[in-house]
């Protein structure tokens, strides 16, 4: 069963891997603190997968920044939950031409 939502996420930034034919994107974006928990110090980074081609859509942007991202949530490596951006849009600040989405 597949799942999906809205988040608007503070990316701070992405790195892109090709190894092997397998392409990839991981994006990095803070996560909320908890200012009650005991066990964190600093920020928090969460990692969300994404299409190969939302890497270059990203490239322009200053980071880190706030983008409304549509989220998709399944099984990622090794059977383990994970989540997607899909596309993502940005809340503030100087945009490239076109807007963000990940290729097809």
């Amino acid at each position: 069963m597949e799942m999906r939502a809205t988040a608007k996420l503070n990316i701070l930034g992405a790195s892109r891997f090709d190894f092997d034919g397998i392409q990839g994107v991981k994006v990095f974006a803070q996560k909320d603190s908890d200012p009650t928990n005991l066990n964190v110090i600093g920020i928090e980074v969460v990692e969300f997968s994404a299409d190969f081609g939302l890497f270059e859509s990203l490239r322009g942007y200053g980071f880190p920044m706030e983008f409304n991202c549509d989220l998709q949530f399944g099984r990622a490596s090794k059977g383990k939950a994970g989540a997607k951006i899909v596309a993502l849009q940005p809340v503030k600040g100087a945009a490239p031409s076109t807007p963000a989405k990940a290729a097809a």
